[in-house]
């Protein structure tokens, strides 16, 4: 059924005059001659709008009007796809492969079956095929090609495919953000950060080039290079949110949080409608001090979605800070419904439970962000000091040993070692494992002092660090 703001949504006047003569013909109950790429833009106007029930009319008009095309065939297997009926699909393909088999549609949607059946070796197969007959549309076969092999993660394959598309579209956004995504799963930043420099250099004025050199930046922890790209990328194009949005997470990972503030309102400004945006400006509140304000943004959030895990969690924060343990421990109960596998929830939800003496929550809060991530040693030292302070120290022993052997060149991990025995009064086990943080990276002693700050009056541990510089 037509919008009434068709017209001005972009539609063309005698497409919409098209699909108003097609919904008169149903109507009517007639039979009106349509040409057959006529039918096929009708069919796209309702597809696209999710009116599947017209799109699939269009589709039996077609095949009724020209029984030997391969194309209302592929049109039909699209609303079975869309049905979850992949069989019934592939059916309809090997009938349009009958007509016209060189028709790369039909191999892109096989292509497509496949990978949603999970045989990416046989929708790779198909979008091969789809490659030799797509002529034009070869760009199309490459994003799909790209996208099968990032569901396998095939990522450096998939990456020569989006390359492709950037050889065919230069501009192509997505395939910019996918390349991107393959640099990170490959954790190759050095190579990303090579790749979109080189583009920069061919495209300089592509704001999306310059927003993901700044998130492989801030991947690397150069915050300031970040930031210059990041402004580069606002330059351009002072609309991207997504650019304002990372800016901000950029200048909360470097505790400026009145400069974060500032990039989230405007990140705001151009997506007002955003639950995500409204959910950042409560963080910044947050980290500010500013209890109240970050309540109000992260209600504003879960009013727009009442599933936004990070909002939830937002809330059970501002609890956990305001001293209300119980009401915390509800809200970050919320927010796992929503993410059960946040191994940061899991830890937040611990941290309260041991702040409230509920000895037993505490184990298996922890225990679960353990589960999610074996690699999260905040999560088991804390998990440690509980059951040391419970009396066994034969489980706190083996929680420390299993981390020895997941973190051992780990200089954060071995700086919170050296802390964990300072705490329980283990001073030469603290000393060795302090010296090993200090051959690791000295820089980053500070952090040892910030878990025990006591340890500044403590002249063996300054003569350690004194004699250990660089």
């Amino acid at each position: 059924m037509l919008n009434e703001d068709d017209f001005q949504n972009g539609y063309d006047p005698e497409l919409i005059l098209a699909v108003e003569r097609f919904e008169e013909m149903q109507q009517n109950k007639g039979h009106y001659f349509f040409e057959s790429d006529e039918l096929e833009e009708i069919f796209e106007y309702y597809y696209h709008q999710g009116q599947l029930e017209q799109a699939s009319q269009v589709a039996e008009f077609g095949i009724l009007q020209n029984p030997y095309s391969a194309v209302f065939f592929v049109k039909r297997a699209q609303i079975c796809m869309s049905h979850g009926k992949f069989a019934d699909a592939l059916e309809q393909l090997n009938q349009a492969e009958i007509f016209e088999p060189t028709n790369y549609e039909l191999y892109l949607l096989r292509g497509s079956i496949y990978d949603l059946q999970g045989n990416p070796k046989e929708a790779v197969k198909h979008l091969k095929t789809a490659e030799g007959f797509a002529e034009d549309q070869v760009d199309v076969v490459y994003s799909s090609l790209a996208g099968v092999l990032i569901n396998w993660k095939k990522y450096n394959s998939a990456i020569f495919y989006l390359q492709q598309v950037l050889n065919l579209l230069p501009d192509q956004p997505d395939a910019l953000y996918d390349i991107c995504f393959c640099y990170h799963q490959l954790e190759d930043l050095d190579s990303g950060i090579t790749f979109f420099q080189e583009y920069i250099d061919k495209n300089p004025f592509s704001d999306v080039a310059w927003y993901n050199l700044a998130t492989l930046f801030n991947k690397q922890m150069l915050f300031e290079r970040a930031l210059e790209a990041f402004d580069y990328s606002l330059l351009i194009n002072d609309k991207n949110s997504l650019s304002w949005f990372n800016k901000a997470n950029t200048y909360i990972n470097m505790e400026e949080y009145t400069k974060a503030l500032d990039c989230m309102y405007k990140a705001h400004d151009v997506e007002t409608d955003n639950p995500v945006l409204r959910c950042g400006i409560g963080v910044c509140h947050e980290k500010m001090g500013l209890i109240a304000e970050a309540r109000i943004w992260y209600r504003r959030a879960l009013d727009m979605d009442p599933i936004l895990s990070d909002a939830w969690y937002g809330l059970g924060i501002c609890d956990e800070m305001d001293g209300d343990y119980p009401s915390s421990v509800l809200h970050l109960r919320k927010a796992l419904e929503y993410m059960p596998e946040s191994e940061e929830y899991w830890y937040s939800l611990g941290e309260v439970y041991a702040k409230m003496g509920e000895f037993q929550g505490a184990v298996d809060a922890y225990k679960q962000a353990l589960a999610v991530d074996e690699t999260y040693f905040e999560a088991r030292f804390d998990l440690a000091s509980l059951h040391w302070r419970a009396g066994d120290k034969v489980t706190a022993d083996s929680l420390v040993e299993q981390g020895c052997a997941l973190h051992r060149d780990d200089s954060d991990f071995m700086y919170h070692l050296a802390a964990y025995y300072y705490k329980h009064n283990f001073v030469g086990e603290a000393l060795v494992h302090l010296q090993q943080a200090l051959t690791l990276d000295f820089d980053s002693h500070a952090q040892f002092f910030e878990q025990v700050p006591d340890a500044l009056d403590d002249t063996r541990i300054l003569d350690l660090v004194h004699n250990q510089k660089p």
